[in-house]
């Protein structure tokens, strides 16, 4: 593996793995040449060309007060041509206190989440959509949330919410019309929320859609199904009442996106 890798950056000095005096392949860090090894069969080459990887490197560039001093890739699983997530380890140490801390990752990347609130042109009560699937890693068959989808490395956040919404609601709507209230609440100083910032690079893009239908139009919606076949997705809908969303899912992107919209509300951003 590793003499493949040699072979390669002889013909390739630009890429990213370096070979070092010991003929261990090498990441450049704050400057620092990283030695990076991997579990049998692990390609390092795709590994740390991966965008989510890339993305996790360009944090640790501009944090001064870390030092990574080894990484040791565990796993990597591709969705199709493309790599879906990277879990690597990396011993990391905090400069000033000289310790180290916990350096698991799990990188995933970005993923956008949507909540939608529709309004009744007749009654004027306000409801949610939660999107109801399977959720194997926790181990639920039907688990409620608001609809989300992972960023497809355009880094074009409206345009991924939008496709999102269309697929797992069948609610076609125009880019404009999606309010991006991670922007209102953080202005650019973040990209999104962190639900698992102790073991994963994940951070959700938080939007809001609202529009006003006739009744019998938010009824359609209830038990609808939706998804992405060719994904795998089977979504079912379900309409619920807003001011009852906050009890009928447990999921952190909804009760986040919830809390979101009721402050930015209160002080009129909406």
């Amino acid at each position: 593996m590793i003499r493949r890798f040699l072979i390669h950056l002889n013909k390739n000095k630009s890429g990213i793995l370096e070979m070092s005096q010991t003929t261990t392949p090498t990441v450049q860090i704050r400057n620092r040449a990283v030695p990076i090894t991997g579990a049998t069969g692990i390609d390092l080459e795709v590994s740390v060309n991966a965008p989510n990887f890339l993305k996790w490197k360009n944090r640790m560039e501009k944090e001064e007060h870390l030092q990574v001093n080894k990484i040791d890739v565990q796993s990597i699983d591709m969705f199709g041509k493309n790599v879906g997530f990277v879990k690597f380890k990396a011993d990391v140490v905090v400069e000033k206190e000289n310790r180290m801390v916990p350096g698991i990752v799990f990188c995933r990347g970005g993923s956008v989440a949507i909540l939608v609130i529709l309004k009744s042109k007749e009654t004027g009560k306000e409801y949610s959509v939660l999107t109801v699937q399977t959720r194997v890693p926790v181990g639920v068959y039907q688990y409620s949330e608001i609809p989300a989808g992972m960023l497809d490395g355009s880094g074009h956040f409206v345009g991924v919410a939008a496709k999102e919404l269309k697929e797992e609601t069948s609610l076609e709507v125009t880019e404009d019309r999606l309010i991006d209230m991670t922007k209102l609440a953080y202005g650019d100083q973040v990209e999104g929320v962190y639900p698992s910032p102790g073991g994963c690079d994940e951070f959700i893009r938080l939007f809001l859609f609202k529009e006003t239908l006739e009744q019998s139009k938010i009824d359609e919606l209830q038990n609808k199904l939706t998804g992405a076949l060719n994904e795998n997705e089977s979504i079912t809908l379900n309409i619920v009442p807003l001011d009852q969303l906050w009890k009928l899912s447990p999921d952190g992107k909804t009760l986040s996106s919830l809390y979101l919209y009721e402050k930015l509300l209160k002080e009129n951003k909406l």
